[in-house]
């Protein structure tokens, strides 16, 4: 499952009405799908031979703010981890929906900064540098 699929699950999750009887499992479903996708973007990512190494080894410059990225990384598992928690502990659904937005959007961000990260690496024209 791709990121960006996980995530349009999740905002379609929360859309369900706090007082319909599937909006516990819808988003439970949810996480458990964006937690999935999550897991891959990070193997693909992270490691010796993951799309991170691939930058620092073509744009060295850029190896600073990789740490950003990966520090992203811990941060999201940390919030899916605690939706999970929110959801089996019954936590009111309106604070449920709050942190998935929270979620969704602290997601979207760090695709916006890999996405930018890219960019700069392979688009941007120092001179000498490929």
């Amino acid at each position: 499952m791709e990121l960006l699929g996980g995530i349009q699950r999740m905002e379609h999750a929360i859309q369900t009405p706090v007082g319909d009887p599937a909006f516990g499992s819808r988003v439970s479903h949810a996480v458990a799908q964006l937690k999935a996708a999550f897991a891959v973007h990070v193997e693909q990512t992270e490691g010796p031979s993951g799309l991170y190494a691939e930058v620092v080894d073509d744009a060295p410059r850029l190896a600073p703010y990789l740490n950003t990225l990966v520090g992203d990384h811990r941060s999201v598992w940390t919030a899916l981890d605690q939706l999970e928690g929110h959801l089996t502990d019954e936590h009111p659904p309106e604070a449920v929906r709050r942190d998935a937005d929270r979620l969704i959007r602290e997601v979207w961000q760090h695709r916006q900064r890999g996405a930018d990260l890219l960019h700069e690496a392979y688009e941007t024209d120092l001179g000498g540098e490929t």
